[in-house]
């Protein structure tokens, strides 16, 4: 099992869903393909980890709705409990940033801008997504506690609100850094 495994039994341990919908819903979270997705699927319907039922369907193929198991279940509460390891910064921005003495100051602001742009409409999604939360949420009559269903998702989102605000900060802080000095 590595971390994409408990990642799909993560998503399937709030909704059955079919391969194609694991495939969507991990994005905001991992990035992976239906290459790397479909075999550990299979592998851990083998584990007995996950079960699905075929969907019939008239007008497209069959489909597999994927669901968790009681097993599956209990070896994501193990590994939930057991310590995450240090974050893995992947981030291109990262080198350009390192490398932006190379670069002419209009490309240099532009990159600035377009990751500014791109974690503005990051955040009126993720604050979206906050609010579909707490609608979910209500229609299930939680609080917003640790054994709420609905609890580690908006936890989950709302890092990500913090994290696209800080990243905003960032790029007009640097943007005014590139700003020739009066």
């Amino acid at each position: 099992m590595n971390t994409l495994s408990y990642g799909l039994l993560t998503l399937l341990s709030a909704n059955s869903l079919s391969g194609y919908e694991l495939t969507q819903n991990i994005k905001p979270l991992w990035r992976a393909g239906h290459s790397q997705i479909y075999p550990l699927l299979m592998s851990m319907e083998q584990q007995g980890y996950i079960s699905y039922q075929l969907i019939e369907q008239s007008d497209k193929p069959d489909k597999k709705e994927y669901s968790i198991t009681e097993a599956g279940l209990e070896q994501l509460r193990r590994w939930v409990e057991t310590p995450a390891e240090p974050p893995v910064l992947r981030d291109e921005l990262h080198f350009k940033l390192y490398s932006l003495w190379l670069s002419k100051p209009e490309e240099a602001k532009e990159l600035l801008q377009k990751r500014a742009e791109f974690c503005k409409s990051e955040l009126e999604r993720y604050k979206v997504l906050l609010k579909a939360n707490e609608v979910l949420r209500d229609e299930r009559g939680e609080t917003r506690e640790l054994k709420a269903t609905t609890f580690g998702r908006y936890l989950l989102i709302r890092k990500r609100v913090l994290d696209m605000e800080s990243s905003i900060q960032f790029c007009e802080w640097a943007l005014e850094e590139l700003e020739p000095a009066k």
